[in-house]
């Protein structure tokens, strides 16, 4: 392979039609009091000048100094009740609690509906929900992070190296600061749970730690352990590369990493479907301990051809997951705010609206330690490097 060196992207969203922005009334985080949520409001808040209206059943956890523009709605969200949107509402939901015909609705009234789940029963869910919508509104699934980043990241590497029929995405999450109750939750609840993957155009349902491999988080670095996991946008990627993509892999390592080993092995002794009925109490526990390794994440990104050959490899390192999710949600709404909806239908993912370009522009103003490094085969499209 080419030396790596710092990426430079030219790829771009699609254009929406007419060029113009949305004026939107007000913006709605559902589930907008956890982690996640109340570092997207003051990013809001600090950043355009959108309403925003945060709803969960304990609604709170944000200062006054934003006087009118913050408004918080205590509504259990879970319950079944009616939760009133107006058009031209942009909603985004950040728990799992929220029932699929929510998202129904915000589209049938105008609005802007985005997905952020990683989790590709739920995310299955909304989409089928959404299936024949009527109404203006716009759905965006894949929002934020993982999915989200890393669907942007596939894209590139689809598009820059046209022979690329195999992508594995890995993601390594840094333990050194304790994550939301949700987002920890969520982890162990997945452990338990058996997933789609795409293999040779085919979904298979796989266990978590199915599949194993080693990838290299850092140039220059060994290469770490990383098992088979069930983020949402591994189908999702497949799906809409038409048929250029066969086989889409999501990988999941942990820093320190000896903590993925421990994973790897609870889970090869049959004990996740265990650690996902007991996720709640788990997690719990765990944020009563210390925090353990480095507070950042990383991803590498690898493409390869029929005949297994690398065809491009990207890295990323960015600050921790929450603080990542809540700035890629917060540039696909700016994406919105400026250019408007696409020339798509209702029902869209992140890679319709934002380029990578304007993700990682916006990844390194609110967390300057963002590093990006690209390494693709040459014009002539020799193999040099196969899988292992």
């Amino acid at each position: 392979m080419p030396a790596e060196r710092p990426q430079e992207h030219r790829s771009g969203p699609v254009q929406p039609a007419g060029g113009t922005g949305v004026q939107a009334k007000r913006i709605v985080l559902l589930g907008g009091s956890g982690d996640v949520g109340s570092r997207l409001a003051r990013l809001l808040l600090e950043n355009t000048d959108a309403a925003v209206t945060v709803v969960s059943r304990h609604a709170g956890g944000h200062d006054g100094q934003f006087g009118d523009r913050l408004r918080h709605v205590s509504f259990d969200l879970s319950g079944g009740g009616n939760l009133t949107t107006s058009p031209k509402d942009i909603v985004v939901n950040l728990t799992e609690v929220t029932p699929p015909s929510v998202a129904r609705q915000v589209v049938e009234r105008g609005g802007w509906f985005l997905e952020t789940s990683a989790t590709p029963g739920y995310l299955s869910a909304i989409q089928k929900a959404l299936e024949g919508t009527p109404g203006g509104g716009i759905a965006i699934l894949c929002v934020g992070v993982a999915p989200g980043l890393t669907n942007l990241l596939a894209a590139e590497i689809a598009t820059r190296a046209r022979d690329t029929v195999h992508i594995d995405i890995g993601v390594e999450m840094g333990m050194g600061r304790h994550y939301g109750f949700a987002a920890t939750e969520w982890f162990l609840r997945t452990a338990g749970q058996p997933y789609n993957a795409f293999v040779e155009h085919v979904p298979r349902e796989v266990a978590p730690g199915r599949f194993r491999r080693k990838l290299a988080f850092r140039s220059g670095h060994p290469p770490r352990h990383a098992i088979g996991y069930g983020f949402a946008e591994q189908q999702v990627i497949a799906e809409r590369s038409g048929r250029q993509l066969k086989t889409v892999r999501s990988f999941v390592a942990l820093d320190p990493a000896w903590m993925t080993r421990l994973l790897a092995v609870l889970l090869a002794l049959g004990l996740g479907p265990a650690i996902g009925r007991k996720a709640r109490g788990l997690t719990r526990w765990l944020l009563r301990t210390p925090a353990i390794g480095r507070s950042l994440s990383r991803f590498v990104l690898e493409g390869f051809d029929d005949a297994g050959h690398l065809t491009g490899r990207i890295r990323l390192e960015t600050g921790d997951q929450a603080k990542a999710t809540a700035v890629m949600t917060y540039a696909t709404i700016q994406s919105i705010l400026e250019r408007g909806r696409p020339e798509h239908g209702a029902v869209t993912t992140i890679t319709d609206h934002l380029s990578l370009d304007a993700a990682l522009r916006m990844l390194r103003r609110f967390l300057p330690g963002t590093q990006v490094t690209d390494s693709f085969a040459d014009d002539a499209g020799k193999p040099n490097e196969m899988l292992g």
